[in-house]
């Protein structure tokens, strides 16, 4: 497997722990799910500005129609309502149960890219769409007699 793409996955799963935790940790200590949603935006933002000189220099930066199409708009509205309604959720949840729940996303979007796109799965790929549900399971049902949170 490529280096670099190994890189770059470890690098999410990293970054995105980060986020889950540092997301409670604000929740916890009393920031509205609102006000969190806009820190994040305003960060993104700022991240947008060295993205943008670096594809400006690297001659990567397209603003012409044919660069754009109206899915990358659905990705982003989809990635804003998702996201907000994780901090609503972690706000009412313990981050050891609503982080791994609403890391089951893959599982929707296998689903889609198989019915809209015409993506196969294989055996080991099948075994892990099972295992990811098969957490989920083992979040949501009680082991012992304790109520979930």
């Amino acid at each position: 497997m490529d280096f670099r793409l190994i890189l770059f996955l470890i690098t999410t799963i990293f970054m995105w722990g980060l986020w889950g935790f540092f997301g409670k940790l604000a929740l916890e200590r009393k920031m509205a799910p609102m006000n969190l949603f806009v820190a994040e935006i305003a960060v993104s933002i700022l991240c947008l500005v060295p993205a943008f000189f670096w594809m400006w220099n690297k001659k990567e930066l397209r603003l012409d129609a044919g660069a754009w199409n109206v899915f990358g708009v659905y990705s982003g509205a989809a990635l804003a309502v998702g996201l907000l309604a994780y901090y609503f959720a972690l706000d009412r949840g313990q981050a050891a149960v609503v982080v791994p729940l609403s890391s089951i996303y893959p599982v929707v979007t296998v689903f889609l890219s198989m019915v809209f796109l015409r993506e196969r799965l294989g055996a080991q790929q099948w075994i892990a769409v099972g295992l990811i549900i098969l957490g989920v399971v083992l979040l949501l049902v009680p082991l012992s007699r304790k109520p979930l949170p």
